[in-house]
């Protein structure tokens, strides 16, 4: 298992694990694609090594389980709902299964990814376990907004930001993954370090290929200052709310090379073009509105507001200040 950039997750639990100070509750936070759910495995075979060291060795018993996830002791919870929510009997299972002991070591870790998709209600069946859980129980949960997670959760668990790959290991896990090079460079062009969205785009996903257009779209609307176009662009994909909100996302992250550039950095988002071209259209002060009113838009959308509704008044945000 390779991790890209992943030192600071992987030395804190080494750390832990051989000062014997293992936290029971983990929290991967980071956008979609940068590899919360392999640092989350990672982090288990950790844990579950039998070497103890820190290092998983990936010799062991323990090791080879988990690298085939056939270990009793890492229990991976999906969510079951039909907009890929966690439902209250989802994970009901864990707070009786919890007191049950390890059946091969020391722990037992339960793996809940993207745990900001439970409702509050679901979230309320973790409570009282994450709070006092038996001493040999570790969660292991990611999520792409920490907003989403109730306050008590988050205040008996240990955040843990999951950045970006370099764009050369980037480069490096598309080749790995049967991309050539050429592909590769491109997919990392558009997408920076976030391997996943790479991944996606290189081999031919629509959903990546239609989030690259449409920023590049919106992008282009607001070099433009045209708000018609902008409007039309994201109104085309009012009936998609995730592709919607990463399309926000995407178009965040032009803003911000926008920024960028007026301080002489480096450039990483899907249209570097149109982030050039808006540096020169817009002082700092509105960037800075810019991206907090297409922040301000992506969250409302994600708490299932009316889109179309969010779409309007972000156009007028952006082209009314």
């Amino acid at each position: 298992m390779t991790l890209y950039s992943k030192d600071g997750a992987v030395s804190l639990i080494r750390s832990a694990i051989r000062r014997d100070r293992l936290s029971h509750a983990y929290l991967l936070c980071g956008e979609r694609g940068v590899g919360k759910r392999t640092a989350g495995k990672f982090m288990a075979a950790q844990i579950l090594c039998e070497r103890g060291s820190g290092d998983p060795c990936g010799i062991c018993k323990s090791c080879r389980m988990i690298s085939n996830s056939a270990h009793p002791d890492f229990i991976a919870v999906e969510p079951s709902g039909k907009s890929g929510n966690y439902l209250a009997d989802d994970l009901r299972p864990i707070v009786s299964d919890a007191s049950v002991s390890p059946n091969e070591g020391e722990r037992k870790i339960y793996f809940l990814p993207n745990i900001d998709r439970a409702l509050p209600a679901a979230q309320n069946v973790l409570l009282k376990i994450v709070e006092e859980p038996p001493a040999h129980v570790v969660f292991i949960m990611t999520a792409e907004s920490r907003e989403k997670i109730l306050p008590t959760i988050l205040s008996r668990t240990v955040s843990i930001n999951i950045g970006e790959a370099s764009k050369s290991e980037a480069v490096s896990a598309l080749k790995e993954s049967g991309i050539s090079q050429s592909d590769a460079e491109n997919a990392v062009g558009l997408f920076g370090g976030n391997i996943g969205k790479c991944l996606e785009y290189a081999q031919n996903s629509d959903d990546a290929r239609r989030l690259a257009d449409s920023v590049r779209a919106a992008s282009s609307a607001i070099a433009a200052g045209d708000e018609y176009a902008l409007l039309k662009e994201l109104s085309s994909l009012e009936k998609d709310r995730e592709l919607l909100a990463n399309v926000l996302d995407g178009l965040r992250d032009v803003i911000r090379d926008a920024a960028a550039i007026k301080l002489g950095t480096g450039l990483s988002s899907l249209a570097k073009d149109s982030a050039e071209a808006i540096s020169k259209k817009y002082r700092q002060s509105g960037l800075i509105r810019i991206s907090d009113a297409i922040f301000t838009a992506g969250t409302r959308i994600s708490q299932n507001a009316s889109a179309p509704l969010c779409i309007s008044d972000l156009c007028g945000r952006i082209f009314g200040g």
